[in-house]
C-alpha cells in the first residue's frame, strides 16, 4: 500500500498553489514554536483539509529518508522555500528558517500580484487594439490609399505613414514574442551551456544584470551571515555555500572563494572582482577582522538590500502602464492622423 502511494505521488506529482505553499509555511511555523517536532507538527496540518495531502506525502518522504528540503523539492514547492531549507540542515534553525522563508515568499507573492494587476489590462488592452489595427491595415488605409491616388493626391507621404505605423507596431510585437520564446528556450537550453557564458549572457542584459547583481550580493551576504552565528569558520561556510545546487551563482562565486583564500588572498579583493557582487559587500569583509562584527556587519547589509531590491521592484512595476500606454497612445495618435489628413486634403480639393 505504501509503495503504489509513492508511485502515485511521483506519476502523478503536481505544483502545489503558491498561497497553499505560503499558507503551508506558516502553519508549519506555527506549530514549531508551539513545541511540536517536524512530524509531529505535520501531523496537526493534517486537520486543514486543504494541508492534509501534502502533509502526508512529506511525511511519506521524510520517513524514506529525505530531508524537508528534498521533500518540498519532490513537491515542485519554490525555489526560495527548498533553499532556505536546505542551509537550516547545517546550521539546525529550521523555525527560523521557516519564517525567513515565509517573509520573502510572501514579498515574491505580493510583487506577482502586483504585476499582474498593472499587466492585465495592457494585456486585454492590446489584444482588442490588435484585431482594430488588423482590420485597419488590411481593410480601411487601403481603400484610403486608392481613394487617395484616384484624386491625384500626392500619397507617397500617407504611405510613409502607414509603414511607419506597421514597423512601430510590429515591432513592438515581435518584441514581446521574441522575450517569451528565449524564455522558453532557456529553459530547454540552460542545462548545457557552460555557467561562465550563462553569467557572460546575464551581463547583456541591462535591467535583468542590475537585479542579479542585488540579489546575488543580498544571498551571499545573508547565507554567510546565518551559517557564521553556528560558529563555523569563513572556509567550512564557503565550502557549504559551493557544495550546494541550488543557488549556482552563489556556489561559482563560493567556490573561486575558497580557491583564493587557500592561494593567501584576501577574501574581499576577489569579491572585488566578481560582477554581480556589489562593492559594499568587499569593503565589509575588509573592515571586519573579528567574525561577531562580520556576522553583524552582513546581517544588517542583508537588511538593506532588502529594501532596495523591494524599493526596485514596485519602483519597475509602476513603470509598465505608463510606459505601455504611452506606446499604445503614439501608435493611435499616428493611425488618426493617417486616416484624417488625407480625408482633409481630398475635401480642400473638392
Amino acid at each position: 500500500m505504501v509503495s503504489f502511494q509513492k508511485i502515485h505521488m511521483i506519476v502523478f506529482k503536481q505544483t502545489v498553489k503558491a498561497s497553499v505553499q505560503l499558507n503551508f509555511l506558516k502553519r508549519l511555523s506555527r506549530s514549531l514554536s508551539n513545541g511540536y517536532t517536524l512530524l509531529s507538527a505535520l501531523d496537526t496540518l493534517k486537520w486543514d483539509k486543504n494541508l492534509r495531502d501534502i502533509s502526508n506525502k512529506i511525511i511519506l518522504l521524510l520517513k524514506d529518508g529525505k530531508s524537508l528540503d528534498q521533500a518540498l523539492d519532490e513537491l515542485s514547492f519554490h525555489p526560495i522555500i527548498t533553499t532556505y531549507l536546505y542551509f537550516a540542515k547545517e546550521y539546525g534553525d529550521l523555525e527560523a528558517s521557516i519564517i525567513k522563508c515565509v517573509e520573502l515568499y510572501e514579498k515574491r507573492l505580493e510583487y506577482t500580484k502586483k504585476f499582474t494587476q498593472v499587466v492585465r489590462y495592457p494585456i486585454i488592452l492590446i489584444t482588442v487594439f490588435s484585431f482594430v489595427f488588423f482590420f485597419i491595415q488590411h481593410s480601411v488605409l487601403p481603400n484610403l490609399l486608392i481613394l487617395f491616388q484616384q484624386n491625384d493626391q500626392n500619397s507617397q507621404g500617407f504611405s510613409v505613414a502607414i509603414n511607419l505605423i506597421s514597423f512601430i507596431y510590429y515591432s513592438f510585437i515581435t518584441l514581446l514574442i521574441a522575450c517569451i520564446f528565449f524564455k522558453v528556450l532557456w529553459n530547454y537550453v540552460e542545462t548545457i551551456v557552460p555557467f561562465q557564458i550563462q553569467l557572460k549572457i546575464f551581463e547583456l542584459i541591462p535591467f535583468y544584470r542590475s537585479y542579479l547583481k542585488l540579489n546575488t550580493s543580498f544571498l551571499l551576504s545573508t547565507h554567510i551571515a546565518t551559517l557564521l552565528k553556528t560558529g563555523l569558520s569563513i572556509k567550512d561556510v564557503l565550502a557549504i555555500l559551493s557544495n550546494q545546487q541550488k543557488l549556482p551563482i552563489l556556489s561559482h562565486y563560493s567556490t573561486i572563494l575558497m580557491r583564493g583564500l587557500n592561494q593567501g588572498q584576501y577574501i574581499y579583493v576577489i569579491l572585488d572582482q566578481f560582477t554581480f557582487i556589489n562593492p559594499q559587500l568587499a569593503s565589509i569583509f575588509q573592515k571586519n577582522s573579528n567574525v561577531d562584527s562580520l556576522e553583524k556587519d552582513l546581517t544588517t547589509y542583508a537588511t538593506f538590500i532588502t529594501d532596495e531590491l523591494n524599493q526596485k521592484i514596485m519602483k519597475a512595476i509602476t513603470y509598465i502602464q505608463p510606459i505601455f500606454f504611452i506606446l499604445l497612445g503614439f501608435i493611435i495618435i499616428l493611425i488618426y492622423l493617417s486616416l484624417m489628413l488625407p480625408m482633409y486634403q481630398i475635401i480642400q480639393t473638392l
